[in-house]
């Protein structure tokens, strides 16, 4: 694009050559009346006949400027046909936004001379850091199956917009230019345009329309696609205004000790009810704002996990349930709506519970698996020992120590310590408490001992580990 700057003062010119060469791709600024221009810049205290009667012969945009707020310069600027008329002081990129909106236009005019699509912008212009976004309102446009997209699309196309609108197909959604900033009235239209899609294609399809405008395209675009998150947590077949952009809420996506210990009793008693109520307060529930979705997808699978350690102990370990549980997990992860996500997780730890109790090859529960299993809901409480472990089980202490050493080839005390390492290490690892709250969460009780122990089993201190020295 040519643009032709007619200005008195030279440092005002070279001036505005700066601001559209360096806030557009593939514009060129020049100060001669005679050169080839797309477009004119033109300062309103140069005005004369010579240069009206000029204009009319070139027939070509122009944007005006002046110092001067009078009704004279507004009436030559209208009689000229100006596209703009910014009053000086102005901000930069003001003329900028109306260079950007007159190259779009002749594009337009260039593309219907060709008879080819009518289009005002290009793919690239929503990923180019540089293109200024024109007058226009963007809405994300979602289905459940992305199929469905090459259809949406041509749909759009051919609806009666009254303000028009360019049509752009992603993989993930269609994203549809509204030639208007009155966003309102594209919700009022993408609701007709959802009535007819729904009587027509009977499908579900969620629109997010953006009215939280950036100055830059690709930003603007970037927040609309962002949007469209927001069906993991309010489904599909909605069609909102969105105002403000997203903003997750920060979520811890791990299972604390106490969640833990909780899922390990829920599942023992094969409390069917207290897992269903679990999942659901705590997948269910949530308002705006909300977390991450990534966040939540982390946290199920910790809830997962749970699940894949009681298969474990309840021998549910052949190819079948393998099977079932990585179906589970590639659900999780890649299913775009949390309550159908939930639904999944939670049928399958129901049948996973259902299958354990009927299961005869599991009865009574081996010793040396029962004390793992209160090994793993007790290991944070520092005064839960060998002595504590018996009563529980109304066995003998010494008996107790004997038959586990027999059966697991190292002592109880051994592997109670080992399980609490193995937390302290995930605590170390995946968040940044204080030392001395690993020692307590990990069941250690003071900072002091859980150091003496750390090292004499790991070969070297809690910080070292933490800081990432482990070959010391």
């Amino acid at each position: 694009m040519k643009v032709v700057v007619i200005s008195q003062n030279d440092l005002e010119a070279q001036g505005l050559k700066w601001v559209a060469e360096a806030h557009m791709n593939g514009v060129e600024v020049s100060f001669s009346k005679e050169a080839a221009a797309d477009c004119l810049v033109v300062d309103m205290e140069l005005w004369n006949e010579e240069l009206e009667r000029e204009f009319t012969q070139r027939n070509i945009p122009w944007i005006g400027l002046s110092s001067d707020r009078t009704f004279l310069t507004a009436y030559r600027a209208l009689k000229g046909k100006a596209a703009d008329l910014l009053f000086r002081p102005f901000d930069p990129l003001l003329l900028v936004k109306q260079l950007q909106q007159i190259r779009f236009q002749l594009r337009n005019e260039k593309a219907g001379e060709e008879n080819v699509s009518r289009t005002l912008l290009r793919y690239e212009d929503f990923f180019n850091a540089e293109v200024v976004t024109p007058p226009l309102t963007l809405a994300a446009f979602v289905l459940p199956d992305k199929e469905g997209y090459p259809l949406l699309s041509e749909g759009l196309k051919k609806y009666p917009f009254h303000k028009g609108v360019e049509v752009f197909a992603f993989s993930d959604f269609v994203l549809a230019a509204f030639l208007t900033e009155d966003e309102q009235s594209c919700i009022e239209e993408s609701r007709m345009f959802h009535e007819t899609w729904k009587r027509e294609a009977k499908e579900d399809l969620s629109i997010f329309v953006n009215a939280h405008r950036r100055d830059r395209l690709k930003e603007y675009y970037q927040d609309t696609r962002d949007m469209t998150s927001l069906i993991f947590y309010e489904g599909y077949d909605i069609s909102v205004i969105e105002r403000e952009p997203i903003a997750w809420q920060p979520l811890d996506p791990f299972l604390t000790p106490v969640e833990q210990r909780q899922w390990i009793e829920m599942l023992e008693k094969k409390d069917t009810d207290a897992i269903q109520a679990w999942m659901q307060n705590e997948f269910l529930s949530y308002s705006r704002p909300y977390p991450d979705p990534e966040m939540i997808r982390v946290r199920l699978t910790s809830v997962l996990a749970q699940a894949r350690r009681y298969m474990k102990s309840a021998h549910l370990q052949d190819e079948q349930w393998e099977q079932s549980y990585h179906e589970v997990f590639e659900i999780i992860v890649k299913d775009p709506v949390v309550y159908r996500i939930v639904q999944s997780t939670l049928n399958f730890i129901v049948n996973v519970v259902s299958a354990a109790a009927k299961n005869p090859a599991n009865g009574e529960s081996a010793a040396s698996e029962e004390i793992r299993e209160l090994m793993e809901a007790n290991y944070w409480n520092p005064d839960w020992n060998l002595a504590a472990c018996a009563e529980q089980l109304r066995m003998n202490k010494s008996t107790l120590s004997r038959r586990f050493q027999k059966q697991n080839g190292r002592k109880f005390s051994e592997l109670l310590i080992h399980i609490r390492i193995r937390e302290a290490n995930r605590l170390m690892k995946e968040t940044e408490i204080p030392l001395d709250e690993v020692a307590r969460l990990s069941g250690f009780g003071t900072a002091s001992y859980f150091s003496a122990v750390y090292k004499k089993y790991e070969k070297l201190t809690p910080s070292q580990y933490r800081q990432g020295r482990m070959h010391l």
